[in-house]
């Protein structure tokens, strides 16, 4: 286990860049890796001696290719700028630059093909409904003789339809809402705690409360306090009187 848990903290191994004695080895091995991915000397000149129209997007398209050919080689920022004698920035600016341009690449390519396969089950989708509608008619042909002739006569019925190609025309749509990303999108679920109706209801019973309470605080202080004392029996003593109301008039009605 604990061997383990070393490997797992080893950090990833740090990429390798090739050391050069001098800057015009470095140099002459870059020259040498843009030759080969097809840029003649003359272009890689014009880059590195800047002999070109700082605005021009044919000259900055080619050094951004020449920058990818470099990154492909595991050089670093720093080496394809000494290059290019331009500023670690530049080089940046180019990389993130590229990166984008691949990145859109990429979502470009799946567009193409998501398009691609809903194109394919569409058309799947519409020969399964042609062919479930061709199903529901059953033809039938009946054939008579009649003074030696032959008459044919042609009766068509209406039928349910063949099921199973619903079946494919269901599964079609199930791939295309696949494709599309309908089936990871979960249902939205209100939520009944900031609803109108729910702050309604809050609201009436909090309301009631504090009748409630407003009701009892009245009522006992409309109340007079007696103390209740028993005889050796346990009955109540002829002096003791239970809690009347404050109010005179109460007991004239109770009466």
């Amino acid at each position: 286990m604990a061997e383990e848990k070393k490997k797992r903290n080893i950090p990833p191994p740090k990429q390798h860049r090739v050391p050069f004695k001098s800057d015009e080895a470095l140099v002459e091995h870059c020259v040498k890796i843009l030759v080969k991915s097809g840029m003649t000397p003359e272009q890689i000149d014009i880059i590195r001696n800047k002999n070109y129209d700082m605005f021009s997007k044919e000259i900055i398209g080619q050094r951004r290719y020449a920058t990818s050919m470099l990154l492909a080689a595991n050089l670093s920022n720093e080496q394809i700028a000494k290059v290019f004698k331009l500023s670690k920035e530049t080089v940046a600016s180019d990389r993130e630059h590229l990166r984008k341009v691949y990145t859109e690449s990429i979502l470009q390519n799946a567009d193409h093909w998501r398009a691609k396969l809903l194109k394919e089950q569409d058309e799947i989708k519409n020969k399964a409904m042609k062919s479930f509608e061709a199903s529901k008619q059953k033809i039938v042909r009946k054939i008579q003789q009649r003074n030696g002739d032959e008459i044919v006569t042609t009766e068509v019925y209406e039928t349910a339809g063949e099921s199973s190609f619903l079946t494919v025309a269901k599964g079609c749509l199930e791939q295309q809402a696949k494709i599309l990303g309908l089936f990871d999108k979960k249902p939205e679920v209100k939520d009944d705690d900031k609803s109108y109706k729910k702050f309604l209801n809050n609201l009436s019973s909090e309301v009631k409360k504090i009748r409630e309470a407003e009701k009892n605080a009245g009522d006992r202080a409309s109340a007079i306090d007696a103390e209740a004392t028993f005889d050796e029996d346990g009955n109540l003593d002829g002096d003791s009187r239970p809690m009347l109301p404050a109010n005179p008039e109460d007991n004239q009605e109770d009466a």
